[in-house]
């Protein structure tokens, strides 16, 4: 008997274009790894035009891929997906992403979780209050913050910032 299939919403940076970041590349291998055990999984990604101009997901990609254009219209939208998902994970550099996250943290009722695919860079833009993808009173809302970076600073994120349970998930 396998183990039940999960509602899964990912909100990334893109998973359309690996242009000028390597989120795209990374979200791709975890959907297509979370499609092949047969997860649900909906990736909604803001339309913006650099990425737009430069798309090269390939046809044969697993899950369902959504762009959306807005935060408004993502909340329209999306509010009973966000809602019903097992699990709801939003990205770092998701364009308004703190306020993406508190949105999400608000209306979800499974798990939430924010992946820093640049944990270190994360850390030090939270230091300088120049990072708007997430805030330190955002974090501890999260039932889970994964990070591309393992060791100390797991435990780090725990106890300054007040995560719940920070994980590696290695990119």
């Amino acid at each position: 008997m396998s183990p039940p299939s999960l509602r899964i919403v990912i909100l990334g940076l893109s998973i359309t274009s690996s242009w000028g970041n390597g989120h795209a590349t990374t979200y791709r291998g975890l959907v297509r790894e979370l499609a092949a055990r047969g997860h649900d999984v909906l990736f909604l990604e803001r339309d913006v035009a650099w990425y737009a101009d430069n798309r090269d997901l390939p046809p044969a990609a697993h899950g369902r891929t959504v762009l959306y254009r807005s935060v408004r219209e993502l909340k329209r939208r999306f509010k009973r997906r966000i809602r019903e998902a097992d699990l709801v994970i939003v990205g770092s550099y998701v364009p308004e992403g703190a306020q993406v996250g508190e949105w999400v943290t608000r209306t979800a009722r499974g798990l939430t979780a924010f992946y820093d695919i640049d944990t270190p860079v994360t850390l030090a833009r939270l230091a300088r209050g120049e990072v708007d993808y997430i805030t330190r009173a955002l974090i501890p809302r999260y039932d889970l913050y994964l990070s591309f970076t393992g060791g100390p600073t797991l435990r780090r994120l725990e106890r300054e910032y007040g995560a719940q349970a920070a994980r590696a998930l290695y990119c």
